[in-house]
């Protein structure tokens, strides 16, 4: 808000002023010549200043008292002359306390920025987005994260037989996966290296999430039990019998599908050749030719068996059947009571890391001396190592964990070791005798 500035002379002390408003000197019949003047050239002088300033002063309505009163007497001096030599500077200025501030009943219109404005505006939008990205899911779609790291030794309980406990760990690597995730999560798996984001068909199949849930459930199960046997028979005990080739899944508009076969049977015959195991029942197919009608005996779930016939069809050249198999083996009464309490963790791929721990909690020296070990890999009854899904995120789960020496399947030693780099020793296996050989070789 303006206010009366005092207007100094050339000589640069304030002019006295007249009773009518003309400076000291000034004839009474050209009024403010010399400011007029020196406001036309476009001089700044002091003097037109000086008057333009008073002149805004009078002008504003938010001015709340008259200027100081002029006195008639030359005599008197006028009150707004201050001798810049002997005045006391702690006096009040009486023209600064002439002007009075605004009325405080009539506050001036409080004023915002554009750029307040602006950002104010993206805040709102911004807040409007994330709820937006929070409650949209994408219900075709999965998000699969780097789970954790768990050490199977506090799973683990030995019966009438003594248990060792050891320093080091040997564990399990797990994966999280999140079903029809929000749009965040997906746009946070497209950036994140960590998470992948993949069909929800990928995972299911045409599965529903609880079945799928189950089968995890059935499957990790079925792993702790092989991973049991597996290690008792490296001690030296006789567990397992395999008795065929057990139909795990069937593809859609294949062999086996246009045939009476079923999910759950297991193939013991295939054109009057016994079938013990899976790799059995995939080259013993192989030898046929494609489009070839084959007779398959099966053992149903009941215990009941019977004779289909398959026309076999081709892939790659080979003749092919359509399914995905497992070894089936029935168990003898197991020497040790070893038990595995597992719970919220689901699928076949921590048979590897079971396998080494029963194998470690029965032995006396420990298995992976100052190691910290992780491995993941299916385990089958004769050993051998087999692939698994989430490789990279498992890889990722090491590194936070700090692991020495993580175990994959030899197939995926590559993809483990990209994401791994240097800070995790990745080494791919093909049977559990390897990865006893590379746990040795790696131990300081």
């Amino acid at each position: 808000m303006a206010r009366c500035a005092p207007v100094s002379d050339a000589s640069g002390g304030r002019p006295a002023y007249e009773p009518d408003g003309n400076p000291a000197g000034t004839p009474a019949d050209s009024p403010g010549d010399a400011a007029a003047e020196a406001i036309d050239s476009g001089d700044e002088t002091e003097a037109g200043l000086g008057w333009r300033a008073l002149a805004g002063s009078l002008d504003d309505p938010l001015i709340g008292a008259p200027l100081p009163p002029i006195t008639s007497d030359p005599a008197v001096p006028d009150p707004a002359v201050v001798d810049p030599i002997s005045a006391d500077p702690a006096a009040p200025d009486p023209v600064a306390e002439g002007a009075v501030a605004a009325d405080p009943t009539h506050p001036r219109p409080r004023q915002y920025s554009r750029t307040a404005v602006t950002v104010a505006l993206a805040l709102i939008l911004v807040a409007i987005a994330i709820a937006a990205g929070f409650q949209t899911r994408l219900a075709g779609k999965a998000v699969v994260a780097p789970g954790g790291t768990f050490d199977i030794e506090d799973f683990v309980e030995v019966h009438d037989h003594p248990a060792y406990a050891s320093d080091a760990s040997i564990s399990l690597v797990s994966v999280r996966t999140s079903f029809a995730p929000s749009l965040f999560e997906v746009a946070g798996g497209w950036l994140d290296g960590a998470l992948e984001v993949v069909d929800i068909a990928d995972i299911l199949g045409e599965r529903t999430i609880a079945e799928n849930r189950e089968d995890g459930r059935l499957q990790m199960d079925q792993s702790t039990q092989i991973a049991v046997a597996v290690a008792l028979e490296h001690l030296g005990h006789e567990i397992m019998t395999p008795i065929g080739a057990r139909i795990e899944w069937i593809a859609d508009g294949s062999s086996a599908d246009d045939s009476e076969l079923s999910e759950g049977d297991i193939v013991q015959i295939v054109g009057g050749s016994p079938i013990l195991t899976a790799p059995q029942l995939s080259d013993t197919i192989k030898t046929y030719e494609p489009g070839a009608q084959v007779q398959l005996t099966a053992l149903d779930p009941d215990g009941s068996t019977r004779t289909v016939t398959a026309a076999l069809g081709e892939r790659d050249g080979l003749a092919h059947l359509g399914v995905v198999v497992t070894t089936h083996v029935t168990f003898a009464a197991l020497p040790i009571d070893v038990t595995l309490n597992v719970e919220r963790i689901g699928g076949p791929s921590a048979g590897l890391a079971f396998t080494l721990s029963v194998i470690d909690a029965l032995t006396p020296q420990p298995l992976t001396g100052n190691l910290d070990v992780a491995a993941t890999g299916t385990i089958h009854h004769d050993g051998t190592v087999g692939p698994i899904g989430g490789v990279p995120q498992k890889a990722h789960s090491t590194v936070r964990a700090g692991i020495d020496l993580f175990l994959v399947p030899a197939s995926q030693a590559d993809q483990a070791a990209a994401v791994a780099g240097p800070s995790v020793t990745v080494v791919g296996v093909e049977t559990l005798e390897e990865a006893l050989a590379v746990i040795e070789a790696h131990q300081r």
